[in-house]
């Protein structure tokens, strides 16, 4: 009788000559190449899945923060900095791989666009979703615990540690349940709320150890542009949704309230621009208006075009502009 489990011996099989200690061969103490590639198979899926993309542009509005902190007064060493900016990409990757790991059965109906519909891995097959969420889980665990020391160590101020931590258990909220955000027609106003508000103020916060109402009000314009940018980079994606039960903004709404929405936030980021200016909340403002053509295109091309592409531009030039004029006014105070 043949058993297929390893750990049984079939007696009646033949039975094969015993070999001599001396033909044993040695054990083998490399890993095999098929180990190799499902090793680097799986880094490189991890990778793809921590969106590199949408970590450069972190540090990017990260930058933006630190600067417009030092332009207040803030003195944070640059090894300050660094470790503020390290704890942001671990709780960023944290944030990103949970996303992919709960959405991958929308991102597996959605027709990706290059800044839609996740990464495309976990629907592909390349790796399992147990590996992200793992990899999801170690990142938390990892954010949580290097915050809570550095801030006990005095590397990371009260307001860092309290917008850091925010920022994390937001981001994980957006996907998972019970609050689970993004399915319940909040998750693009979570969405600019930490990436667009709570993101650059984490900088300030780095930079000078606190935060003000002004530094508040000198980001709500970029907030504006980024909820603008998520509205049209969730639109390719409402079908999906919709087969998934994930009531976003774009499965609950008509194409001419959703866009009536993305005109009315156009018209308030022009609006919080001019107030910034006025109250001298930010020195880039109202420098930042160079986005408004297009924001305005984008608005053309909203719930009419699937690709995302110029609303996406709009926020990466809403992040770059302020950035450019905070280093600007920075070196003009204390040039090299």
């Amino acid at each position: 009788m043949r058993h297929d489990c390893p750990g049984w011996i079939d007696l009646r099989d033949d039975i094969a000559p015993v070999a001599s200690p001396l033909e044993v061969s040695p054990p083998v103490t490399s890993r095999p190449p098929a180990l190799h590639a499902s090793l680097a198979l799986t880094s490189l899926a991890l990778l793809k899945m921590s969106r590199p993309a949408q970590l450069g542009l972190i540090v990017l509005v990260y930058a933006s923060g630190v600067l417009l902190g030092y332009v207040r007064g803030g003195d944070a060493p640059p090894a300050a900095i660094a470790v503020g900016g390290l704890l942001l990409l671990l709780a960023a990757v944290s944030v990103h791989l949970t996303n992919e790991y709960v959405d991958i059965r929308t991102d597996t109906l959605t027709v990706r666009t290059r800044f839609s519909g996740g990464s495309g891995v976990l629907p592909a097959g390349i790796t399992d979703s147990s590996v992200a969420r793992g990899a999801a889980v170690i990142a938390t665990v990892a954010t949580s615990v290097a915050a809570l020391a550095f801030h006990l160590g005095g590397a990371l101020p009260d307001a860092g540690f309290l917008l850091l931590m925010t920022g994390l258990v937001g981001g994980l909220a957006y996907s998972l349940p019970p609050v689970a955000a993004s399915r319940r027609g909040l998750g693009e106003l979570t969405n600019a709320l930490l990436g667009g508000f709570l993101l650059p103020l984490y900088g300030v916060a780095i930079a000078r150890g606190s935060v003000t109402a002004l530094d508040m009000l000198a980001f709500v314009p970029f907030a504006l542009v980024v909820f603008a940018s998520v509205m049209a980079t969730a639109w390719p994606d409402r079908t999906a949704d919709a087969a998934t039960g994930k009531r976003t903004l774009q499965t609950r709404l008509s194409a001419r309230s959703l866009r009536s929405i993305h005109a009315i936030t156009i018209v308030l980021f022009i609006v919080a621009e001019g107030a910034a200016a006025v109250l001298g909340a930010s020195p880039a403002a109202p420098l930042s208006l160079v986005v408004l053509p297009l924001l305005l295109l984008a608005h053309r091309r909203y719930t009419v075009v699937a690709a995302p592409t110029l609303s996406v531009a709009a926020m990466v030039f809403a992040a770059l502009v302020p950035t450019v004029v905070f280093a600007a006014v920075l070196l003009a105070a204390h040039p090299p």
